[in-house]
């Protein structure tokens, strides 16, 4: 987990939401600067071995990011 109050990480990692058009409809404004559900996992190489986004609501189960990390040991 991490904070990301400048928004570079999201940016790198293509999550964000920074579509301007976003800014002047009032429906899509609440996500506009926002990132998406994102889960990454990343080895101690700093290789994104995982990678999973997701609409705000959906989850990944814990399962499968279990499965990943299970493989890096």
């Amino acid at each position: 987990m991490l904070s990301d109050l400048r928004r570079q990480i999201s940016r790198a990692y293509g999550v964000l939401q920074d579509d301007a058009a976003m800014a002047q409809d009032p429906a899509r404004i609440p996500q506009y600067l926002r990132s998406k559900r994102s889960w990454f996992i990343v080895d101690k190489n700093g290789v994104v071995v995982y990678a999973r986004v997701t609409d705000p609501r959906g989850l990944v189960p814990n399962d499968e990011m279990l499965e990943v990390l299970s493989k890096l040991k």
